[in-house]
């Protein structure tokens, strides 16, 4: 009995017991200890309602390309020259007395002015007055989808002497996968500025107490600023490349197509030089003057959007929000 008893008291503290032993659960082994991270989320490289702000350094080259010969020619003629050639303004004094020769040769400075001829075109492209230029912009766009996004861009380029930049409004197309982005592009807008080369023939005097003490005759090549707005379209084709979830490279390839400017061809414009060269014989006490017409045709630079197409391949950054 004593032991029946015993044994009831014993399971009795057993129950009592038992949920203040376990109730922090069984000691876990070292294995149970150990808990896996699960690895965090990779982002979404390329989404939709994205901002993408892109800075870029861009080569472009000229459609046209290369330059025209133009000779170094005196654009003016005598036309009462027999032949052909430039006649002078002069004052002559002449002194026939035997055994006294004199003769002394003026050019008066009121009737030899300094001259400069724009005599021809010289370089084909008629944007960059050059084969090709460096140059640079940024743009930006928003992505209203992971597809598809619209943009504004701004370009410059260092032509010759004179600034050539514009703007567009871009759609570009892109297919994400992974980090990369091929895309294609296209924009419609305006360029302004660039310039053209031509070839001038110069002419100049030193004057000392009115009349000429010596002359050059030079030729130059210089650039003709181009500053009208001319229309200008774009399509491309590019991969850009996400180094992170917001700082990507690209690169693309962009032709870019210059029109919808007015032509107005270079024109031709007559000069006309006209003075007196008066010839004084001392022995007869006689007095000759001669009218004197001096004529070239000089180029007047037209205006339009001919020969200024261009290839432009991009290289930059973008930053995506």
């Amino acid at each position: 009995m004593k032991k029946l008893t015993l044994t009831f008291c014993a399971l009795f503290a057993l129950v009592v017991m038992a949920p203040a032993l376990y109730a922090d659960g069984p000691e876990p082994s070292s294995k149970e200890k150990e808990v896996m991270q699960p690895a965090p989320p990779v982002c979404d490289f390329y989404r939709a309602h994205e901002w993408d702000l892109s800075i870029w350094g861009a080569y472009a080259f000229a459609a046209d390309t290369g330059q025209r010969h133009v000779p170094n020619d005196d654009p003016f003629v005598d036309p009462n020259n027999t032949t052909g050639g430039e006649t002078d303004v002069t004052n002559t004094t002449i002194n026939f007395t035997p055994g006294f020769p004199f003769f002394t040769q003026t050019e008066p400075a009121i009737f030899n002015p300094n001259e400069r001829v724009n005599i021809g075109r010289v370089s084909q492209n008629q944007l960059f007055a050059r084969d090709d230029v460096w140059g640079g912009g940024a743009d930006i766009k928003y992505f209203w989808s992971r597809y598809f996004g619209v943009g504004l861009e701004g370009v410059g380029l260092a032509a010759k002497t004179n600034f050539a930049g514009g703007g567009l409004l871009t759609l570009t197309g892109r297919y994400p996968f992974g980090r990369f982005a091929p895309y294609v592009t296209g924009g419609i807008g305006f360029i302004d500025g660039g310039a053209t080369l031509y070839k001038f023939f110069n002419e100049k005097h030193d004057f000392l107490n009115g009349v000429v003490k010596s002359e050059q005759e030079f030729w130059t090549v210089d650039p003709v600023a181009n500053n009208h707005v001319r229309a200008l379209g774009q399509i491309g084709a590019g991969l850009e490349f996400r180094v992170t979830c917001h700082i990507g490279l690209m690169a693309d390839f962009t032709w870019n197509f210059v029109f919808g400017q007015e032509d107005h061809a270079d024109k031709i414009h007559l000069i006309t030089e006209q003075g007196t060269s008066t010839t004084t014989e001392i022995l007869t006490a006689t007095t000759t003057s001669t009218v004197v017409i001096n004529q070239a045709f000089e180029l007047r630079p037209g205006h339009g959007s001919d020969n200024q197409d261009f290839g432009m391949a991009r290289f930059g950054v973008t930053f995506s929000y």
